[in-house]
């Protein structure tokens, strides 16, 4: 049975529109006077005003008078009251919007929903005091009172990074790839587990449900569509010249409400909708309803017969087509299923570089997505490693812990490499499997080895042990640096005199070396978290160190000191940080791990006492400035990233019967 439209189902009788869109009733009054939609409240409650299901005047162009940009910043009203739109209008102040309206919707209200009055505050506008039942009114309402030259309409449950919304309207009116303008400026959003949601809208086949393009892939696959043209935007975050923006549609389903709303613009302007890729823009909350109503259906009809290969152009970037499309069976709605574009493998997408066939990687990692990931050691080794790769010729993409599955897009890697540190990952289930263990390798079991076709391991004596344990053939591969970041060079002014050094986090345990350190009263200056409580007045100097910045630390110091977990130290699992010191020209004293001496050409030295450690400290370098200079050029060209994934590639090559 059809499902009742929104006008049909909410309207109510003997209310009509009234000024500036919000409604009068017979007697006159406006809705921002009235109290009451059904029971009236007790005497002392707050005034309660009626779910607003009115449009104003869809004819009527927002009256632009200036020039910059507004924000529409549309809110749920349970996030609304949470305070959930203060980050959206905070941030597009700052960033010089002229006006920042501000917004209320809630899908899920009911003919006989009244919510409390709406207030502006000091810094934004609203759009009345009134909640809308949808989105589209929520943005209807805002219209009348944009008047800069560009608009950005983005829901507070999108987070935009500093410079996202000057981005977005940057995009607005540049030339497309067809010679035509954009019109609409649409950002790619990504989920909570750092994939992407939508990088615009796919209309896969007229009357259907718009497809989101490439929903449930890596982020750095939506990077390689900046300026491409797509059909509509699906996610509320967009920008459009003011005088162009549409009226909006009345539909409970925000995604054809948005889809609509940017397709309309466009095509009342005579341009196109562009993809503009703004790093880490968020969608901390769901947007696809759990219902379409009959509005929604009737909206998508007007593009029956439309013909749309925009997705063919954007996935062809990627060396990709669109598969056969296929519906969305998981939480898909009742009344219109939403249709999956499927990417697949082009004939242009395997092609032969230096190092012969082009392959698509995943690496995996442990940590977190977003920004609770990033001073994540893992984090760094893995994005220099996807650098060195692709300077191989490699496509690569990295995937933190919560996209270690993409049912999506999985099947479109080559490779999963799984860098293990903390978490076993899910094997990929027709990829070829490579482990490589950097670290903690006593939660590394003998049945987690079985399941990978190549293995590699940062410890060679970890490597040895287990590969006679097992049977199973493990090969040791040390961990790297970046030579182009880590080398060596002049002594940073800001760390003159800088005597002892060492960076790293503890959590809650006083790291043996630093102990050690202080107890051998060196002139010891600590960066990192969790050392709060645990140093003498003064060694601690902060809480964490830009990567950037780490190079000029190094090489400034006069001794840096390193550790080891105890596993790690016992089974030859060099510490990432002895690579970078080292690379960087430091002279680097550390904890005892079988062979770190010799590996490093005299860069390191290692100690067994506190004593020892005041020896080795108070000596210091013995060496000439140009023999520490040619020493870290050694090291960071012996040790580089580059040359471990020239490693990892031929075996992969070699494994998948490919190499030359």
């Amino acid at each position: 049975m059809r499902r009742t439209g929104l006008g049909r189902l909410f309207g109510r009788p003997g209310v009509s529109q009234g000024p500036g869109g919000g409604t009068s009733a017979p007697d006159g009054t406006t809705a921002a006077d009235a109290t009451t939609s059904g029971p009236r409240p007790d005497a002392g409650a707050a005034t309660r005003l009626p779910v607003d299901t009115t449009f104003p005047d869809p004819t009527a162009a927002p009256p632009q008078t200036a020039d910059g940009f507004d924000v529409v910043v549309t809110v749920a009203e349970s996030a609304f009251r949470s305070g959930a739109h203060r980050p959206a209008v905070d941030g597009a102040t700052a960033a010089g919007a002229r006006t920042v309206v501000v917004s209320v919707h809630d899908v899920h209200a009911g003919p006989t929903s009244t919510y409390a009055p709406v207030e502006a505050g000091p810094d934004h506008l609203v759009a009345r005091p009134t909640v809308a039942a949808t989105w589209g009114g929520a943005v209807a309402a805002a219209r009348p009172l944009l008047t800069s030259a560009v608009t950005v309409v983005q829901d507070a449950s999108i987070a935009l990074p500093a410079d996202g919304w000057q981005r977005l309207v940057a995009a607005v009116g540049t030339a497309t790839e067809d010679g035509r303008e954009a019109r609409v400026a649409v950002a790619v959003v990504r989920t909570a587990d750092d994939v992407v949601a939508s990088a615009g809208a796919v209309l896969v086949r007229g009357t259907a449900p718009v497809a989101a393009l490439l929903r449930g892939h890596p982020a750095e696959d939506a990077e390689a569509l900046a300026g491409v043209t797509v059909f509509a935007a699906d996610e509320p975050c967009f920008a459009v010249r003011t005088g162009d923006l549409a009226a909006p549609v009345p539909t409970v389903d925000t995604r054809t409400a948005v889809a609509r709303l940017t397709r309309d613009t466009a095509d009342g302007a005579g341009g196109d909708c562009v993809v503009v890729p703004l790093g880490r823009v968020y969608r901390t909350g769901a947007l696809r309803e759990r219902r379409y109503d009959g509005d929604a259906a009737d909206a998508l009809t007007v593009w029956r017969g439309r013909r749309d290969d925009t997705a063919t152009t954007a996935l062809s970037r990627l060396g990709l087509v669109p598969g056969a499309g296929s519906a969305d069976v998981a939480g898909a709605p009742v009344a219109l299923r939403e249709p999956v574009v499927r990417a697949e493998r082009g004939p242009e997408r395997i092609a032969l570089v230096d190092r012969g066939e082009r392959l698509r990687w995943s690496v995996r990692i442990a940590a977190h997505p977003g920004p609770r990931g990033d001073d994540w050691g893992d984090t760094f080794f893995a994005h220099d490693l996807a650098a060195a790769l692709r300077g191989l010729g490699q496509e690569v993409v990295v995937d933190h812990r919560e996209s270690h599955v993409r049912p999506a897009s999985e099947h479109l890697d080559d490779v999963a490499l799984t860098l293990r540190g903390l978490d076993d990952t899910p094997t990929h289930p027709t990829a070829t499997n490579v482990l490589w263990v950097i670290s903690h390798p006593d939660l590394v079991t003998p049945a987690e080895l079985t399941r990978y076709d190549l293995r590699f391991a940062a410890g060679p004596v970890w490597a040895e042990r287990t590969a006679a344990a097992t049977g199973l053939s493990v090969e040791p591969l040390l961990q790297a640096t970046d030579p182009a970041r880590f080398h060596p060079g002049p002594v940073d002014p800001e760390h003159a005199g800088l005597d002892v050094a060492f960076v790293g986090k503890t959590r809650a345990v006083f790291r043996p070396v630093v102990r050690d350190a202080v107890e051998a009263g060196l002139d010891l200056a600590v960066w990192g978290e969790g050392w709060e409580g645990l140093l003498p007045d003064g060694v601690h100097r902060g809480v964490f160190v830009p990567n950037d910045a780490l190079p000029s630390l190094y090489r400034s110091a006069r001794v840096v000191l390193n550790d080891h977990w105890d596993d790690m130290a016992r089974d030859g699992f060099v510490s990432n940080r002895l690579f970078d010191a080292a690379a960087s020209g430091a002279l680097v004293v550390t904890d005892p791990v079988p062979g770190v001496e010799d590996l490093f050409h005299g860069a390191v030295r290692t100690y067994g006492s506190v004593d020892e450690l005041r020896r080795t400290a108070q000596r210091g370098e013995s060496t000439t400035v140009a023999a520490r200079v040619e020493r870290g050029a050694r090291i960071g060209a012996e040790h580089s990233f580059a040359a471990r994934a020239a490693v990892l590639l031929d075996a992969v090559r070699r494994q998948r019967g490919t190499a030359r």
